[in-house]
């Protein structure tokens, strides 16, 4: 169904590069907003939404496991997933409030 390194591909990049940058670009409350988002998103269709496009509805075929997998061809689908979803943005959201709040770092995009 999808193509290796196709449109799909780097328009899951063009997301996720400013996602995983995102204490250092947005208020902490809007990455909050955003890990509500992608819960919800989750929850409703049953994964993401580009990677529905990309690969098709099974819940266990990710973004990152997909690719990852060509590096590391071990990888678990289920750990992965777990780790992506819930694991991620809470060390991303973590540093956003210890460098915002703790260390009063004014991100890039401020409201």
């Amino acid at each position: 169904m999808h193509k290796d390194f196709g449109l799909y591909f780097w328009i899951h990049i063009l997301a996720l590069v400013p996602a995983y940058l995102s204490p250092l670009l947005v208020d902490w409350w809007v990455i909050i907003i955003g890990v509500v988002a992608l819960q919800i998103q989750h929850y409703v269709i049953g994964g993401c939404v580009l990677t529905h496009l990309e690969m098709g509805k099974d819940k266990n075929e990710t973004f990152i496991w997909y690719y990852g997998r060509k590096v590391f061809p071990t990888l678990d689908a289920f750990r992965t997933r777990i780790f992506i979803r819930f694991v991620v943005p809470a060390v991303l959201l973590i540093i956003a409030l210890v460098l915002q709040l703790g260390f009063d770092y004014k991100p890039l995009i401020h409201f």
